[in-house]
C-alpha cells in the first residue's frame, strides 16, 4: 500500500498446495530432464495472454546453491489475491497444481502447474512481478527439503514498489534446481540446443508477434531466432539426397464411433547428408519429434508408429529431422509432458501418425531417394577411375619391372606400391614368372583375416622344405607386433621395403633382399621385394632414355 511517495510492505505466508505433499513429491519427479523447468518457465512467459515482447532466459552457477535458472519478460505481470476461491496469477504460480483440471481459465500454454512444481525442487526460488498496478516479490526457502520432509513450504510474499517509468514483467529465479544436481554445468550450446528443439523458443507454428529471445548462458550472451531452426532453411534443402515434406503430409480422422476428431500434420526433411545438416541426436534435431500447441516435445518412437524404411537404414533415425504437429493429443500428455499416456485417443493418434509416416514412405520420391547412394556409388567409382588413369598416364608415374639378365627387355609388372595389396600383386607376378629368389614358393591360399598367405617354401637348395607355411604380407616392414599375431606361427614376411625408421631393430643378411629380426625366442625372416635380383622402378621417361642407349640394369 503506498502513502504519499512511500511504500509499507506487507508479507503474508501463503499455503502453496491444494493436494497432499506427498503428491506433489511424485508429480515433480516425473520430470525426465533437468532443463524441463526451463522449458515451462518460458512456456509461461510466452503465453499470448502474458503479451510478453521480450523474453531472457539466464542460467549460471550460484557459489551456494550450483545450477542457478533465471527466466524474465516484459509481459503482463502477475497480481496477487491470496484468495483460494479468486486466485491471481502470482497465487496460481506458487501453488494452485492442476489449473485447468480445476476449472480455471488457464494461460496458452499452462498445464497442470507444471511450470511451479518443477520449481520447487530446488534450494530456492524468487519470483519479482508488476502489473502496473501493483508489484510483488516472493521468496521460497529450501521448497524441496521441506518436501521431502513432508512439510508445505510457505512461500513469504511480500508487496514491493512500482517498477520505474510504468513498465511491467516477471522474473522468476529458481536456485539449485534440482538440489542434488551436482554434476557439471551446462553449456552455452546444450542449452541452446534443448530451447530450440524442446521449448517454445523452438515454436512449429506461425507466430503473427514473436517475442525477442535472449540466452545468457555464464558470460556468453546471444538473441536466439525465434522457432524451429530447420524450419526456417526448409525452402532451401530440395538438392539430391534429401527430402523435403513441405507442405505437410496432413491425415484427419474421427476417433471409431465418435464425433470427435483428430488432426496429424507430417513436416521437416530427412536426407543422406545428415552432417551437412548439423544433424545429431546431441542437437535433439533428429527423428521424429511431436509438437503440440507449436511447442515441440519429445521425440515418438517411428519403429512403433510402423516405420520400416525411415526408421532402419533409409536413411535411419539419424538422418531424419521431422515433426509430427497434433494440438489435439494435449489432453493425453502426462504431468511431465515428456510422454503420452496410455489411452484411446492416444491409439487413435499413433494410427493416424503411421499412416502419416507411411505416406511419405510409399512415395515414387521416397522410391528415388532410396536409390541415390547407390547412384553417388557409381559415380564415385567413375570419378576414381578416371583420377587413378590420369595419375598412371603420368610420364613421372613410377613403375616396378623386372629383368631377367642385364641385356633381356624388362618386363613391367604392376605400379610402385602404395598398399599390401600392390605389393601381393606383384609377389604373384614374380611367382608367376619364376623369378622370385627362391628355391620354392608357391601360394596356396589367400586370406584378408589371420594368416595372409599359406605357401610351401624353400628358401634354397639346402634349406629345410616348409609346406603349408604361413606368411604374413605387408607394404613396408614397420612394426610387426602391432598385428598382435602369434609370433611362432608367422615367422616370416614378405613386405615391398623395409620401413625408413622401422619400430624393431632390423639386421641385413648376407641376401640384400633378406632381413631379420629376433623377437622374443624366435628369429623373424623379412624378404623385401624391391630389393630381389632383376626388380627396379623407373617411370616411363627414365625407361625410354635407357631404351635409347640399350643399357638394361637393374640399377636404374
Amino acid at each position: 500500500m503506498s502513502i504519499g511517495d512511500f511504500y509499507v510492505a506487507k508479507g503474508k505466508d501463503v499455503d502453496p498446495f491444494l493436494q497432499e505433499v506427498a503428491v506433489m513429491k511424485q508429480l515433480i519427479q516425473e520430470r525426465s530432464h533437468p532443463l524441463e523447468l526451463v522449458r515451462e518457465l518460458i512456456s509461461n512467459a510466452g503465453a499470448q495472454e502474458v503479451g510478453a515482447r521480450t523474453i531472457t532466459v539466464t542460467y549460471y552457477t550460484h557459489p551456494k546453491y550450483g545450477h542457478t535458472f533465471e527466466v524474465a519478460d516484459d509481459g503482463c505481470g502477475m497480481d496477487f489475491t491470496n484468495e483460494s476461491v479468486l486466485p491471481g496469477r502470482l497465487d496460481r504460480f506458487l501453488g494452485l497444481g492442476l489449473s485447468a483440471v480445476a476449472g480455471l481459465k488457464s494461460d496458452e500454454f499452462a498445464w497442470k502447474g507444471l511450470g511451479s512444481k518443477l520449481a520447487y525442487q530446488s534450494r530456492r526460488i524468487e519470483i519479482e512481478t508488476c502489473n502496473g498496478r501493483e508489484a510483488w516479490s516472493a521468496a521460497v526457502n529450501e521448497p524441496w527439503q521441506t518436501i521431502i520432509d513432508g512439510k508445505k513450504p510457505r512461500p513469504r510474499v511480500t508487496e514491493a514498489p512500482l517498477w520505474p517509468d510504468g513498465t511491467r514483467g516477471t522474473t522468476v529465479r529458481v536456485f539449485g534446481h534440482p538440489p542434488h544436481r551436482k554434476d557439471q554445468t551446462f553449456g552455452f550450446e546444450q542449452i541452446l540446443d534443448y530451447l530450440t528443439h524442446r521449448t517454445f523458443v523452438g515454436f512449429t507454428h506461425q507466430r503473427h508477434t514473436p517475442p525477442s529471445i535472449t540466452l545468457t548462458v555464464q558470460n556468453r550472451s546471444e538473441v536466439v531466432p525465434f522457432g524451429f531452426p530447420e524450419y526456417r532453411s526448409l525452402a532451401d534443402l530440395s538438392r539430391e539426397g534429401t527430402v523435403v515434406i513441405d507442405p505437410p503430409v496432413v491425415v484427419e480422422r474421427n476417433l471409431p464411433g465418435k464425433n470427435k476428431g483428430l488432426l496429424v500434420l507430417l513436416i521437416g526433411f530427412y536426407t543422406w547428408d545428415e552432417s551437412s545438416f548439423n544433424l545429431a541426436d546431441v542437437h535433439l534435431n533428429t527423428g521424429l519429434i511431436l509438437s503440440v500447441n507449436g511447442i515441440p516435445y519429445f521425440a515418438l518412437d517411428m519403429r512403433q508408429l510402423g516405420s520400416g524404411q525411415l526408421a532402419v537404414a533409409n536413411p535411419g533415425v539419424g538422418k531424419c529431422c521431422l515433426v509430427m504437429e497434433c494440438d489435439g493429443i494435449q489432453t493425453e500428455m502426462n504431468i511431465s509432458r515428456s510422454g503420452l499416456v496410455d489411452s484411446e485417443l492416444t491409439d487413435h493418434f499413433k494410427k493416424l501418425a503411421a499412416e502419416a509416416i507411411q505416406l511419405v514412405e510409399n512415395t515414387q520420391r521416397h522410391r528415388d531417394f532410396r536409390q541415390v547412394p547407390a547412384v553417388r556409388k557409381d559415380r564415385k567409382s567413375a570419378v576414381q577411375l578416371r583420377e587413378r588413369k590420369i595419375e598412371l598416364e603420368r610420364s613421372d608415374q613410377p613403375w616396378v619391372y623386372w629383368q631377367p639378365t642385364d641385356d633381356s627387355r624388362p618386363v613391367r609388372l604392376l605400379r610402385q606400391p602404395e598398399n599390401e595389396t600392390d605389393t601381393l600383386a606383384i609377389l604373384w607376378k614374380l611367382e608367376a614368372l619364376s623369378a622370385l629368389p627362391f628355391h620354392t614358393l608357391e601360394t596356396l591360399a589367400y586370406s584378408g583375416t589371420g594368416a595372409d598367405l599359406v605357401v610351401h617354401f624353400q628358401e634354397d637348395e639346402n634349406s629345410n622344405p616348409e609346406r603349408y607355411a604361413t606368411m604374413e604380407a605387408e607394404y613396408q616392414f614397420f612394426n610387426f607386433k602391432e598385428h598382435k599375431h602369434p609370433i611362432p606361427q608367422f615367422p616370416t614376411v614378405i613386405c615391398w621395403d623395409i620401413s625408413t625408421k622401422p619400430r624393431l631393430s632390423v639386421k641385413k643378411t648376407a641376401k640384400p633382399y633378406k632381413f631379420v629380426v629376433q623377437l622374443d625366442d624366435t628369429m623373424l625372416r623379412i624378404f623385401a621385394l624391391s630389393k630381389m635380383p632383376g626388380v627396379f622402378v623407373a617411370t616411363d621417361d627414365e625407361l625410354k632414355r635407357h631404351d635409347a642407349t640399350k643399357k638394361w640394369t637393374s640399377s636404374l
